[in-house]
């Protein structure tokens, strides 16, 4: 059976190309893929042939996917054929064949498009446990693309208080107020930590952030965070800082602060037995599932754009090109044909 699946073949080169799909082996399962999300981020990284991605060309970008089980290998009990499944680390491809410990169940009330978006939000959520968050303490969340939406609804299904977006584009403002943030500011607004100071000191009675969860991995975003922490603040570096060149008064922001920076990367998680502020992978994607069937956190509102992935050329360049690219673009597997 022939698949199909987005290659990166060099910087700047984005194809489609056929593969032969696989039977599943020993443990394995096949799964016939309808959506898979582009993290920006990562991919743009990737595709731009940055020094510090570690990936060598070609290679087959995404890692978050949702379809259904169309095949199960031997010793797989717990899936069916037929069953709606989050897959991770699959790729942008029609299909998937993977380990059963890289699947998890789909809820009956939430989509294939919304479960699509599971392993990118499992980032600001391994951020938060990271941080220890405590109900009632002042979050700051920088960068409001999808990491930082996000993480601004889960600051408040953990009960921070107060929650504080910073970021620019005004649809994506909007969209921190919508999901709980109390004050959105533009990260270059002159009276910016003067702003969260008199902010946090009102609400909860703390000058400065407890913790800031820095997902726009821009130097100047961590930097200026570190101006508004709290004494005892935790930074959690979530967004990917591939590149620091300005010098940083570790002593007047970090020392003399007892300020905390975190790595907050997917690939810091325990692989197995999971254990307070640090779950495995597979347990969070349930939990941000359940938070999805439940209500507490928003996916759909995330999606800005489906396309057909032999567009993916074409997206690539507008991803590298174009500062405005959407928030949520989703790769629609369900109804190609080629």
């Amino acid at each position: 059976m022939k698949g199909w699946k987005v290659v990166f073949k060099e910087p700047g080169k984005a194809e489609l190309e056929t593969f032969s799909v696989k039977d599943p082996g020993d443990g394995e399962v096949q799964v016939k893929v309808y959506y898979t999300l582009i993290s920006a981020g990562t991919e743009k990284a990737y595709f731009g042939g940055s020094a510090n991605t570690a990936h060598k060309f070609p290679v087959t970008p995404g890692y978050s996917s949702a379809g259904i089980v169309t095949k199960v290998g031997k010793n797989v009990t717990e899936y069916k054929e037929g069953d709606r499944v989050f897959v991770a680390y699959g790729g942008h491809a029609s299909y998937n064949v993977k380990k059963s410990s890289y699947l998890v169940k789909i809820p009956d009330n939430v989509s294939f498009q919304e479960a699509a978006f599971t392993r990118l939000a499992s980032f600001p959520l391994l951020a938060l446990r990271r941080a220890r968050l405590e109900i009632g303490e002042s979050v700051v969340v920088v960068g409001l693309g999808m990491l930082g939406l996000f993480g601004v609804q889960l600051a408040k299904a953990a009960g921070a208080l107060p929650i504080i977006g910073v970021g620019n584009r005004e649809v994506r403002q909007e969209k921190a107020r919508k999901y709980g943030a109390e004050l959105v500011l533009s990260p270059d607004d002159p009276e910016l930590t003067e702003k969260i100071y008199e902010y946090t000191t009102r609400v909860n009675g703390v000058k400065g952030a407890n913790v800031i969860l820095e997902t726009s991995g821009t130097e100047s975003g961590l930097i200026e965070s570190l101006k508004y922490t709290s004494k005892h603040a935790r930074v959690l570096l979530n967004g990917c800082n591939r590149v620091m060149t300005k010098p940083v008064d570790f002593y007047k922001y970090v020392h003399l602060r007892g300020v905390q920076m975190i790595g907050a990367h997917d690939m810091t998680r325990l692989p197995f037995n999971s254990a307070p502020g640090n779950w495995t992978a597979k347990r969070d994607y349930i939990t941000l599932l359940g938070f999805m069937a439940d209500g507490r956190l928003d996916a759909k509102d995330m999606i800005s754009e489906y396309v057909s992935p032999d567009q993916c050329p074409e997206v690539y360049k507008r991803l590298i090109n174009d500062r405005n690219f959407p928030l949520g673009v989703l790769f629609d597997f369900e109804h190609f044909e080629r």
